[in-house]
C-alpha cells in the first residue's frame, strides 16, 4: 500500500504566481480539467485506492471530490492538511513581497524551518499539524493498510515540498530550487517513510 499525495488544481492566482496560503482560492478550468486527469492517471495505474482525504480549502476538496466521484469513496476533510500559513505574503507575488518586506522576507529565509512568516507559521509549524493530521489517517486506515489498500490525500505545495525536503533531507532555505510540486500530480509515500521521517520531525540540527 501506498500513501498518495497530491497536490490541488491549477488556479487563477497560480498563474499570476501569487502566494495563496491560506487565501481560499478557487480552481480555474484548466485546474478542474487537472483534477479530472489526475482521476485519469490513478486509474490507469490501477491503485487499489480505499481512501480519500483533503485539506479543508476549496482548491484541494474540488480536485479530491473528483476522485472521490471516479472512484466512488467519500471525501474526509483532515484538519492538518491545509497550506502554509504564509501570513502577510499572501496574495502577493515574491517581488512584491521582496519590495514590501524586505526585512521580514529575509529573516524568514535565513531559516525557514524554524522562523515563522510574519503573522504566519514556519516549516516546522506545518510539518507539525502535518504528522498529526497523518497520525489520524494512519490510525483510521489501520484495516484498509493491512489489506493492502492505498490513501490518497490532496493537499498544498508547501505541504508536499516539506515532506520531499524532510523526506531527502534538504536544506529547507533551497529545496524549492530543486523540488517542483506540479498541480494535480501523484507522489507516493510508503508508509515506512512517513514513519522514519516522523522520527526525524524534532531533531534540530
Amino acid at each position: 500500500m501506498s500513501f498518495l499525495f497530491a497536490r490541488h488544481g491549477e488556479t487563477d492566482w497560480n498563474l499570476l504566481k501569487r502566494v495563496q496560503g491560506t487565501t481560499d482560492i478557487p480552481l480555474n478550468e484548466n485546474g478542474i480539467r487537472q483534477a479530472e486527469l489526475l482521476c485519469e492517471n490513478l486509474e490507469r495505474e490501477r491503485v487499489n485506492l480505499c481512501r480519500i482525504y483533503s485539506s479543508c480549502q476549496i482548491r484541494a476538496l474540488a480536485t479530491a471530490e473528483k476522485a472521490g466521484l471516479k472512484f466512488h469513496i467519500p471525501v474526509k476533510v483532515i484538519s492538518g492538511l491545509e497550506e502554509m500559513n504564509l501570513g502577510l505574503f499572501e496574495g502577493h507575488t515574491w517581488d512584491e513581497i521582496e519590495t514590501l518586506y524586505p526585512d521580514e522576507l529575509k529573516k524568514w529565509q535565513s531559516d525557514k524551518r524554524y522562523n515563522k512568516t510574519p503573522k504566519g507559521e514556519s516549516y516546522q509549524d506545518l510539518l507539525e499539524r502535518l504528522f498529526s493530521a497523518l497520525n489520524r489517517i494512519m490510525e483510521e486506515s489501520k484495516d484498509d493498510i493491512d489489506l493492502g489498500g492505498d490513501v490518497l490525500i490532496l493537499t498544498h505545495g508547501a505541504v508536499i515540498l516539506s515532506l520531499l525536503t524532510l523526506k531527502n533531507n534538504l536544506d529547507f532555505e533551497t529545496s524549492y530550487t530543486v523540488i517542483n510540486v506540479e498541480n494535480a500530480t501523484i507522489i507516493k509515500f510508503e508508509l515506512n517513510e512517513l514513519r522514519q521521517m516522523q522520527q526525524r520531525l524534532y531533531r534540530k540540527p
